[in-house]
């Protein structure tokens, strides 16, 4: 998708996007290839195609940073395509002003991070990262772990599927969304709120151990039903916008069922 995308230049929106797209010039090859980009100034056709030639480059290196800084902060679910093999999907736990826990899918599989254990290892783990993928992230878990965290900084290359499923026609919360795409859960999960996560954790707190593993256990979930979440969002924003572009696979909570469970027995 993001081989297809020209709002990486300044002056062009939606509207002449697809006036491109229309015209033929349906990625930056076929930019490349034209003499001169169709039903636009000589001022204009040069700014695009230096902004592809930046594009290209930092896309070559990897650079996801560059890519995100270039496209409007509601476009940048067009880099899941290229970057969704280094994505990570987060989700954390708080109870009131006190983080409890992070739990994120990444490249290297599910993990959970509780507070009095491991959850100082946030920034080092999240090392590497080139893109991010949340729930209403923008508003309550990137402030947190930035308050948490104050020298850890989020990949600019941000997705927060609240507002692309907004986009979507979606309203309502994470669970409702999971209800409306048939994005599962097991069945002992179901019901379990984020208020269920604060009396869990002070039940663990209490010493009840199978308090805590239930915890973990819904909260890798948030975690992990966003990966499906974001494919399916991925695709039908493609659908939708009719992009010249090619889906993704959708990949499922059972690809890491198993290594959830085995991380969990280990708590």
């Amino acid at each position: 998708m993001i081989r297809s995308s020209f709002r990486i230049a300044s002056g062009v929106g939606p509207w002449l996007e697809s006036q491109l797209w229309d015209a033929g010039v349906r990625c930056w090859d076929d930019l490349r290839a034209a003499a001169h980009a169709p039903g636009i100034s000589p001022r204009l056709d040069a700014r695009i195609r230096a902004a592809v030639a930046r594009a290209r480059d930092a896309l070559a290196a990897g650079d996801s940073e560059t890519l995100a800084a270039m496209l409007p902060r509601t476009e940048r679910w067009r880099l899941y395509g290229a970057f969704g093999d280094g994505a990570a999907f987060l989700d954390v736990e708080t109870d009131g002003d006190a983080l409890t826990a992070i739990g994120f899918l990444d490249a290297r599989g599910p993990r959970v991070l509780l507070a009095g254990r491991d959850l100082e290892r946030f920034p080092e783990e999240a090392r590497g990262w080139r893109l991010l993928v949340t729930f209403n992230g923008l508003s309550f878990d990137v402030p947190v772990l930035r308050r948490a965290f104050p020298g850890w900084r989020p990949p600019r290359a941000h997705v927060d599927l609240r507002h692309l499923w907004a986009r979507l026609g979606h309203e309502g919360g994470l669970k409702l969304l999971e209800l409306d795409t048939g994005v599962g859960r097991p069945a002992h999960l179901l019901g379990l709120s984020g208020r269920d996560a604060v009396r869990l954790w002070r039940a663990h707190l209490a010493g009840d151990a199978a308090a805590l593993r239930l915890f973990a256990d819904y909260n890798l979930h948030d975690a992990v039903n966003l990966r499906t979440l974001m494919d399916l969002g991925y695709n039908r924003m493609i659908e939708r916008l009719r992009l010249p572009a090619a889906p993704v696979p959708v990949r499922e909570r059972g690809d890491v069922a198993y290594d959830v469970t085995k991380l969990l027995l280990s708590l």
